[in-house]
């Protein structure tokens, strides 16, 4: 771990820092719990948002709850009862349990996100019939499917190569994220030195996930520039189509850029800090200090793809008890008139 003549500077600096981090982190469970079980309620108790597009969304929020109603509370007490003379807060088989249902839920986080991102482009780039055709209810649920397929196959590779060249199991180590939050409490250093197979399969899952949202979401705004520039050319007015095209169609082109500039500034810092702490140990501020955006969409996602919704917005009032009767003007949504 390097940097041992710092050592009680920074572990003195620790205990300052600890509280920060468990107040940050508890805030963070409470806020992210809470939007991702009301969209996961909302879905499956209103029989209007049971659709495709919307089981990704569910499917996201589960992985995401995982990280904020489990991970989260535990890292919290762990950091405000952690003290120097102990090596690590809480037995290690509970720590290795707690890291693999982290890097868990966070590949099938980014798996899905992925998955929400094509099924857009498939809505809006393609025909209805081949949309409905390729999202059936069966399809979407062998997608939801993979996406924790492949997260735990990832998860228990080390396990499964180990049994198969009849080596002996690796250690807990492996399965450890190597994100500095709950690292840097258990050793008194101010460099981290980051687990390489964990950091590895998150830093190219991240990675992947960051060329599907670039691919999906280019093509998708390129349609949305060529619907605009279809309403200019035939020089269509507002009062003769039955929705305002070009005016959705440009709001839609900035929720779009918003959300692929949220998932690259949130994702991005994570992956440098990763890959260099393949190669040398880390400073643990900068390993925090990536993880905490990276940590917010964990707790933004409900937000981010349901805020934009007319459906998710009614169903909320509903649900709390709001009267809809009120100046409700109805609007095909937007999503919908750039498919056409």
């Amino acid at each position: 771990m390097g940097n041992s003549s710092n050592s009680s500077t920074c572990c003195d600096g620790a205990l300052g820092e600890n509280i920060s981090w468990a107040v940050t982190y508890a805030l963070l469970a409470v806020a992210g719990s809470s939007g991702n079980l009301l969209v996961i309620y909302l879905v499956y108790s209103v029989r209007k948002l049971r659709s495709a597009s919307n089981a990704f969304i569910v499917n996201v929020c589960a992985a995401d709850l995982l990280v904020c109603g489990l991970w989260m509370p535990q890292e919290a007490v762990a950091l405000a009862l952690s003290r120097p003379p102990r090596a690590a807060a809480g037995p290690a088989s509970w720590r290795s349990l707690a890291a693999a249902l982290l890097l868990l839920a966070l590949l099938a986080s980014l798996f899905s996100h992925s998955l929400i991102a094509l099924n857009r482009y498939a809505l809006i780039t393609k025909a209805p019939a081949a949309y409905r055709d390729l999202y059936r209810r069966r399809n979407a649920a062998a997608m939801i499917a993979s996406s924790w397929l492949a997260a735990a196959v990832l998860l228990l590779l080390p396990w499964l190569m180990a049994a198969a060249l009849g080596r002996p199991r690796p250690g807990a180590c492996l399965l450890y994220p190597g994100l500095a939050a709950a690292s840097s409490r258990g050793g008194c250093s101010c460099s981290l030195t980051l687990c390489p197979y964990a950091a590895a399969v998150t830093a190219a899952s991240i990675l992947a996930h960051t060329a599907v949202l670039l691919y999906a979401y280019y093509k998708i705004l390129r349609r949305v520039q060529v619907s605009v520039n279809r309403v200019s050319v035939l020089n269509f007015h507002g009062n003769n189509l039955s929705y305002p095209c070009a005016r959705k169609d440009k709001k839609l082109r900035l929720y779009v850029s918003f959300v692929l500039s949220a998932f690259l500034l949130s994702t991005e810092p994570l992956v440098w800090v990763l890959l260099c702490g393949l190669v040398e140990p880390v400073p643990a501020l900068l390993c925090n200090l990536a993880w905490l955006p990276f940590a917010l969409l964990f707790v933004l996602s409900p937000y981010v793809y349901t805020c934009k919704n007319q459906e998710f917005r009614k169903s909320l009032r509903t649900v709390l008890g709001i009267d809809l009767s009120r100046a409700e003007v109805e609007a095909e949504p937007a999503i919908h008139a750039v498919s056409r």
